[in-house]
């Protein structure tokens, strides 16, 4: 219903303006829920305010539009929720993926667990990382296999090679890298 919309984005809001009006960056909501929050009609803006610091601003308000599909600006991911057919440490992974890859923008990488729905959850994704057997990572471009049985420990790294493969690298900016190592 429309009101428990409109109560559940105000739980969000004040639970996002709590959390970052303490001026803390490690908030459990995030600008992009926020933001598909907006997209799924359950509100029309949200106003930032300062007295937090400039570039949390900047970086929650571009969060936000990216949630809301109005502006792309770093990488999005698709990940599955993980089961017992995960064959990897999914949060682990998907960490790593991002710190690599989190400075694309336009570019969507899937990670996905296993094999059994990977493939299907992943469908719009530009690029995906799937659990295929015990330690090793299938590779897509789109929907297309195109490597296989590459051994976890190298499959970020192939992931990358890929990216690049395709046109869809950039070397990240001094701001991006001094940001990660942050």
């Amino acid at each position: 219903s429309m009101l428990f919309s409109l109560r559940k984005l105000k739980t969000l809001l004040d639970a996002w303006t709590l959390l970052t009006s303490s001026g803390t960056r490690s908030s459990s909501i995030t600008a992009s829920e926020v933001g598909c929050s907006l997209v799924d009609g359950n509100g029309d803006g949200v106003l930032m305010q300062a007295p937090l610091p400039l570039d949390f601003l900047r970086l929650s308000s571009f969060g936000l539009l990216q949630g809301c599909r109005m502006r792309n600006t770093k990488t999005e991911y698709v990940s599955c929720p993980s089961c017992g057919r995960t064959l990897f440490d999914l949060q682990t992974v998907t960490d790593q993926i991002s710190k690599a890859t989190g400075h694309l923008p336009g570019v969507t990488i899937a990670v996905m667990g296993c094999i059994v729905n990977g493939p299907g959850e992943m469908a719009d994704a530009d690029f995906g990382y799937v659990g295929g057997a015990p330690g090793k990572i299938d590779l897509y471009v789109g929907k297309e296999l195109v490597r296989k049985a590459i051994p976890s420990e190298k499959a970020c790294d192939e992931l990358i090679e890929l990216i690049k493969e395709n046109g869809r690298w950039v070397e990240p900016s001094k701001n991006e890298e001094e940001a990660v190592t942050a």
